[in-house]
């Protein structure tokens, strides 16, 4: 799911899906609080964060920042534009200055190039229209690369600002919900999104040998019209040729009423990770939650119930976590906002809109031991 002002719909489409605008939570380092390490638990954004927000979060011991770097936001103007990082900058500087990573899905076709590049008649929906002619790869490689110089291990933004504390981005997450045409068109092929991961991949590695790439966010999504089970979706792609030495990371989206619902979704993942043999690769789950809201919604779980179901969902992971080599678990979402991209979405937040917190919150921070 995702969220910006220049680009709102799509912003809240993809920090709300991916998002995904995006966060992991932080978990105390103290024996009697910490189960996990501290980029364990997160958090995602439905709209743009405040001082107030960053400041909470700190706080509250949050880990890793989950958000969407906007291809179409950072390169609108063709190449003679030059890339604009100030959106991302203000994230970067306020994420490390409150002593939390973060995690951004990089996603978003700017219309130059789904209409001059990659011959697309898209109008306002050239965001979810991936490259896939030689040329638009080109530019999206360029993107990449130039995010990555900026944010990574050796990135200009730290060299730029040695005041604040550095914490490179170490884990980039390409596109998200890529087995849905509502996010990845025309068609929302394997294949093709193997091409583009490819490309991100090389980029990347080229930039930060150390950096580890991650497959975008999928839900499970069974029986969608428009969707690709993600269980299925994932066989499919790692018979892509070349495409498992491309990702060492796997990220999942598994809604869940409840806790069981959770598990089956992820069981049904893990599961295509086992019949491929990759041991090694890491499983993401970048978006999970609920709302407090009561009613109309099989995810509308009431304020006691969200916060049940958090409890319930990261204890879970803290338990599985080396068995399934889980980096975080990020809850979805930070904040309400309404309207919101989904009936739930609306009150999935930790906090209400107005920022007074829910039960759903004490129950994060005694898991993180903030406050």
């Amino acid at each position: 799911m995702i969220d910006a002002e220049r680009s709102e719909t799509w912003r809240s489409r993809l920090l709300a899906v991916l998002v995904g605008a995006a966060l992991l939570t932080a978990v105390a380092v103290q024996p009697s609080f910490a189960a996990a390490p501290t980029s364990f638990y997160g958090v995602a954004p439905q709209e743009t964060l405040t001082a107030e927000d960053y400041a909470r979060m700190g706080q509250g011991k949050v880990g890793t920042l989950r958000i969407a770097i906007f291809w179409f936001e950072v390169d609108a103007y063709a190449p003679a534009g030059g890339y604009d990082f100030a959106s991302t900058d203000t994230v970067v500087r306020n994420a490390a200055l409150n002593g939390i990573n973060v995690l951004p899905t990089l996603y978003g076709t700017p219309a130059w190039v789904a209409t001059g590049l990659n011959n697309r008649s898209c109008g306002s929906a050239c965001a979810k229209f991936a490259p896939t002619t030689r040329a638009a790869l080109a530019a999206w490689r360029d993107f990449v690369a130039a995010t990555v110089g900026r944010y990574g291990t050796d990135g200009t933004f730290w060299s730029e600002n040695p005041g604040i504390p550095k914490r490179p981005i170490k884990d980039w997450s390409i596109w998200s919900e890529q087995n849905s045409r509502t996010f990845f068109a025309p068609k929302a092929k394997p294949a093709l999104y193997g091409k583009l991961l490819d490309t991100a991949a090389r980029a990347i590695k080229a930039q930060d040998s150390s950096a580890e790439v991650v497959l975008g966010g999928m839900a499970e999504l069974a029986g969608s019209r428009k969707a690709t089970a993600a269980s299925d979706y994932l066989g499919q792609l790692y018979r892509v040729k070349g495409a498992k030495k491309d990702f060492d990371g796997v990220s999942t989206h598994p809604y869940g009423a409840r806790l069981k619902a959770v598990t089956e979704q992820v069981d049904l993942v893990t599961d295509e990770i086992k019949k491929a043999h990759d041991r090694k690769v890491d499983l993401w789950v970048t978006e999970v939650g609920a709302g407090s809201a009561k009613g109309g919604h099989p995810l509308n779980r009431g304020k006691t119930g969200q916060a049940r179901l958090l409890t319930q969902v990261y204890k879970y992971f803290e338990k599985q976590r080396r068995k399934l080599n889980v980096p975080a678990v990020i809850w979805y979402s930070w904040k309400d906002k309404t309207p919101s991209l989904c009936e739930w979405c609306a009150t999935s937040g930790l906090f209400s809109a107005d920022g007074a917190e829910k039960p759903a919150w004490r129950a994060f921070t005694k898991l993180t031991g903030g406050s």
